[in-house]
């Protein structure tokens, strides 16, 4: 299930740092056989953690035909026949222990080095998170910025002028009995707009989960430049402005609101978010990338650093993480999203991630990688 999010994190970062993409980068990517040796910091991962994200992504993967390819989208990885060995073992009732989990990935993938249109094996990583709100299913003097559904009629309505987020913001859907949820915090819910899901936590109790149900038909306009025009203050991930325009609401809203885009939710049941291969993310194993060039299930080799944020140092961060998710701006050889789960320290993390690195991918011993894609001796 494809929705909008998941890159809007970064598009915020970049935009906000004043990178602009003037040339499309060619998706190419160059791949060397490698050894695990050549992987640093592999004996020292939490390889079972690793293994319980890839069952997941099994079970996706055994649902279809063995002679489907694994992706529809790119030439790499081979068929679902090439994947089902290991899948079989990995979803088999038997116990892993961590070495064992290692001994796992070692016995059925080969791993590639990966190097860019350039030759290089440096790329940029990120990450992304489950966005957590206040809210209430009643309306009140604290919780009063509703959580729209989507409108009947939203494909005959689509981009008119009464429909854009301004118009929504002034009370264009009110009274339509449309509200699903109301929440404390505007900025956090134009944030969960750009992240296309999230959990609301219910002053009844409990919680609710949300995904993307739609847009009104404009655009995303990033609005990280716009800020420069309204504050000398230091913005420098996205809680710096979601915690600015819940200081400022009244200018916040006029930031806000020069994106016309607006994003419509349902309430969702079971475990989450899901990722665009269609099953539930897992903290820090889960990864989105360009999926037109990496098949979903995909063990991924990561080698950069940690995100250096107000408290946190910057440290070697070297795991294993498996393609599940993807979105409108992860694309080419060496790019990545890593999905760092829910709460504040996720949060945190994930808005400061936007580090350097390297990979590798893994793929099933038995599968043959196209002439096209094959690094040159």
């Amino acid at each position: 299930m494809y929705n909008i999010k998941k890159v809007g994190m970064l598009l915020l970062y970049l935009a906000l740092s004043a990178c602009s993409v003037k040339h499309v980068k060619p998706r190419v990517a160059h791949l060397q056989p490698a050894e695990y040796t050549h992987l640093s910091g592999w004996n020292e991962d939490k390889h079972l953690e690793a293994l319980e994200a890839f069952k997941l992504s099994c079970r996706a993967v055994m649902r279809y035909s063995p002679d489907r390819k694994i992706s529809k989208a790119t030439e790499l990885g081979g068929r679902i026949e090439d994947w089902l060995p290991a899948c079989r073992e990995a979803t088999s009732n038997g116990i892993f222990t961590n070495y064992q989990a290692q001994q796992f990935f070692e016995k059925w993938f080969t791993p590639y080095k990966i190097t860019d249109f350039e030759r290089s094996h440096k790329g940029k990583f990120t990450g992304y998170f489950e966005l957590e709100l206040q809210g209430s299913r009643k309306k009140n003097h604290i919780y009063k910025y509703p959580v729209y559904k989507r409108p009947p009629n939203l494909q005959s309505i689509k981009g008119g002028h009464h429909i854009s987020h301004a118009a929504i913001n002034n009370g264009a859907l009110a009274n339509k009995n449309l509200e699903i949820a109301w929440v404390a915090d505007r900025a956090r819910l134009f944030f969960m707009q750009i992240q296309g899901s999230g959990v609301i936590k219910l002053k009844e109790g409990g919680e609710m989960k949300v995904g993307y149900d739609g847009q009104n038909g404009f655009g995303y306009t990033h609005i990280g430049p716009i800020f420069k025009k309204y504050t000398k203050d230091r913005i420098r991930s996205p809680m710096d402005m979601m915690e600015w325009m819940h200081r400022n609401p009244r200018v916040g809203k006029e930031i806000m609101e020069h994106n016309k885009s607006y994003v419509f939710f349902k309430e969702l049941s079971g475990a989450g978010p899901i990722g665009a291969q269609g099953i539930p993310l897992m903290a820090e194993r889960s990864m989105a990338v360009d999926h037109g060039l990496y098949p979903y299930s995909a063990p991924i080799w990561l080698e950069t650093t940690t995100p250096k944020t107000t408290s946190r140092s910057q440290n070697t961060y070297n795991r294993l993480l498996i393609a599940q998710d993807t979105g409108g701006a992860i694309k080419g050889a060496i790019r990545g999203d890593v999905f760092y789960g829910r709460g504040a320290r996720a949060e945190e993390k994930a808005s400061f991630m936007n580090n350097h690195g390297s990979c590798f991918v893994l793929f099933p011993k038995n599968v043959s990688v196209p002439a096209k894609y094959r690094a040159k001796k």
